[in-house]
């Protein structure tokens, strides 16, 4: 088997097989989004204690996903880092659409910045890695979910559930 094969082999240890190069830029980004909401989480502590928190977890979360994908890779990592920036860029989709959905600042619709753009697009290349690092056929669940809910979210859109 060749070490650079760019698909995930599941072996006995359940070991991610992916290219380096790959697996390198996944994790680069995890670490340069998970620094964005370390750096934003004390701004939004003085909003209300929750949503720092959540930028501190996100944070937390990101930095030890990109350690782990470099010294731990595992088979499992692709599909929890897929559904980790899944679920921060809904809660991000959510905020800019429909506004915060808990809080003092609930339904407060925010500004999308620069940077909400830019970590939001590393979130979503980290997720296009971690689905290049995919056997044929969990790369066609993986998508196939996507797409569905991206259906979805256009249906709720087109129905007056999301702004």
């Amino acid at each position: 088997m060749d070490p650079a094969a760019t698909h995930l082999v599941p072996s006995h240890r359940g070991v991610l097989r992916a290219s380096r190069p790959l697996v390198y830029v996944a994790a680069a980004l995890s670490l340069a989004a998970g620094y964005v909401h370390f750096a934003y989480a004390e701004s939004h502590f003085q909003e209300w204690w929750g949503y720092g928190v959540f930028f501190v977890a996100a944070g937390n979360l990101q930095a030890l996903f990109a350690a782990l994908l470099v010294w731990r890779p595992r088979a499992w990592l692709p599909f929890a880092g897929i559904a980790g920036n899944l679920g921060i860029v809904a809660v991000y989709v959510i905020s800019r659409t429909n506004g915060i959905p808990l809080g003092p600042h609930r339904r407060v619709v925010e500004e999308a910045s620069a940077i909400d753009w830019a970590t939001t697009a590393a979130q979503v290349a980290i997720m296009a890695a971690l689905i290049a690092m995919l056997g044929g056929r969990q790369r066609r669940w993986i998508i196939n979910g996507l797409m569905l809910l991206g259906a979805l979210a256009w249906l709720l859109r087109l129905t007056g559930h999301l702004q």
